[in-house]
């Protein structure tokens, strides 16, 4: 099958001094660093020379300068990659909400078709907070569409986050995951993120935006992200209060089957029954079957549609979500659905099943990782 023309504008990196792209150059003096671009249709003709850029927004290019995009430039340089795609440059941001949301969309397509170059490094920061940057939900999304890519995902780190080893890293259970997910404490701590979002689906990303402990700024975006749940997730979005919304979010997402909060997966350490519900309530179950665990069951308008569990001890925190068979039709009348929209949902049980889940594991391989660690701070201007 011929693969679909499309053009986007990208960085020409070519003649681009990385140096001044970052914080203490542009913005000072009302200094801007012009950036070349060139539009660049897809598929190229020589696909050696493109890559597409996922990171964690440290600067916006104009104002202030961003630690991950100069080192993404540089690493590209020196690969004999010409052309960058970046959503801030290839995607008109002024654009009105909902056509930003579809260039956002079809922007994401290039992570499965192209070379990608990663960065979420923080300077200031150690790797902790690599668990809350993957879990933004946008960079999520892109992570997941990583795994369709039949090329090369390149880490660019510059504070030795992403790019650390293993047996550097000092985090509760941590040998239980790596034997989990087949990764070795020899290998970038980045791989073990990967594999963990590649076996996993929304649950923890939206459970860490009910928590604040994961940042998003429109939570209405959900919808985009996870598609097949548009309709349902735009009127639990209009109806509820935040809180609810994101809660009812993760119930509907969960699947049947599919640990999303697992022992070997990420950990949330705070307790979401604690927080603050309009129509959600939840009740401590007292006959639990384990003492070190406990047991809520959770209730939309007095109606019991999910069960919550934690489990905490000295190695591991883990969770898990379960609803009832009966909890999609009884979340459709507590917002006001009709039987016919109910009918409608239950029909795209496995559009909605492949929209959460990854099965492509056994389809094709992974896309090969490499990581790359750099020093632009030696030569990095001053304020």
């Amino acid at each position: 099958m011929t693969e679909a023309v499309s053009e986007w504008l990208a960085l020409d990196v070519r003649d681009i001094d990385e140096k001044k792209l970052l914080p203490g150059f542009i913005g000072k003096d009302g200094m801007q660093t012009h950036l070349p671009t060139q539009i660049v249709k897809i598929p190229f003709e020589n696909p050696d020379q493109i890559a597409v850029v996922s990171w964690r927004w440290d600067g916006d290019l104009r104002i202030k300068g961003s630690w991950n995009v100069a080192s993404v430039v540089n690493v590209a340089k020196r690969r004999g990659i010409r052309y960058l795609f970046i959503d801030i440059i290839s995607i008109d941001q002024t654009l009105p909400i909902d056509d930003l949301i579809e260039q956002v969309v079809a922007f994401s397509t290039l992570y499965t078709k192209i070379t990608v170059l990663a960065a979420y490094d923080k300077t200031g920061d150690d790797w902790t907070h690599m668990k809350s940057t993957v879990l933004r939900p946008w960079i999520l999304n892109e992570i997941r569409l990583f795994r369709q890519n039949s090329g090369k995902i390149i880490y660019v780190g510059h504070a030795r986050q992403g790019c650390k080893q293993i047996n550097e890293v000092r985090a509760e259970g941590i040998a239980v995951r790596l034997t989990a997910y087949g990764v070795s404490h020899w290998d970038p701590y980045f791989k073990l993120l990967l594999e963990i979002i590649w076996r996993t689906s929304f649950i923890e990303s939206i459970i860490g935006v009910l928590l604040e402990d994961v940042g998003m700024s429109s939570i209405l975006d959900f919808k985009y992200i996870i598609h097949a749940y548009s309709h349902i997730l735009s009127v639990a979005y209009e109806q509820m209060e935040r809180n609810d919304y994101l809660l009812t979010t993760a119930i509907l997402c969960h699947t049947h089957g599919k640990n999303d909060l697992i022992e070997n997966g990420f950990t949330i350490k705070r307790d979401i029954e604690k927080l603050r519900y309009c129509r959600y309530s939840f009740t401590a179950v007292s006959d639990v079957p384990s003492g070190s665990w406990r047991y809520y069951k959770i209730f939309l308008d007095g109606t019991k549609v999910a069960l919550w569990r934690a489990h905490r001890d000295d190695v591991l925190h883990s969770q898990k979500l379960d609803k009832l068979s009966s909890t999609d039709r009884v979340i459709f009348a507590a917002l006001g659905l009709t039987a016919s929209e109910y009918n409608d949902f239950v029909g795209t049980e496995e559009a909605r099943r492949e929209c959460l889940l990854m099965n492509n594991g056994k389809k094709m391989p992974p896309p090969a990782l490499e990581v790359v660690e750099i020093d632009l701070s030696l030569d990095a201007p001053t304020v």
